[in-house]
């Protein structure tokens, strides 16, 4: 018994953790969590019927609280596909935080703040704030624009 514990209990074990250790280490991601957010803006804006001209803004201090109503996230990426025209009230924002952020945590605060009347005169149908692994979505659009955005966002994780 003795020889057991020294020699074959302690390999048993050895093996035991390295098992483990190599099933925690296969998780595929999907590929959402693999694309860039210019690649996924490309994917979820696919076939969007109405949605309005826009252009791309790259989230910064100065502008970040107004696309995401939030302080910055410290090394996170953020990017925002806004209409043009300030009267059509759409905006898609993207946020992929860095590893072991609490993505939840920040997708609350960010729907508990998203204002959809942040334009002139105009407000959004519509506000949908969703989350896949560490990538947040805010669209807040028409109806129909943010429901599709929405579901083709959640097929890059399927």
């Amino acid at each position: 018994m003795h020889l057991f514990k020294k020699t074959v209990a302690p390999f048993f074990f050895a093996v035991l953790m390295l098992s483990l250790a190599a099933c925690g280490g296969n998780e595929e991601k999907s590929k959402g969590d693999t694309m860039s957010l210019e690649e996924i803006f490309s994917a979820i804006l696919s076939g969007v019927d109405g949605l309005p001209e826009t252009a791309f803004t790259e989230l910064n201090e100065d502008n970040y609280h107004y696309y995401l109503f939030i302080d910055p996230v410290k090394g996170a990426d953020a990017l925002a596909c806004d209409s043009l025209i300030n009267a059509v009230p759409h905006s898609a924002v993207l946020l992929r935080l860095p590893e072991g952020t609490d993505a939840s945590a920040i997708a609350e605060e960010i729907e508990k703040n998203a204002d959809p009347r942040k334009w002139i005169c105009v407000e959004a149908e519509k506000k949908i704030v969703k989350v896949h692994g560490n990538t947040i979505l805010l669209v807040m659009s028409f109806s129909k624009t943010a429901d599709s955005i929405s579901e083709n966002f959640d097929k890059l994780w399927e």
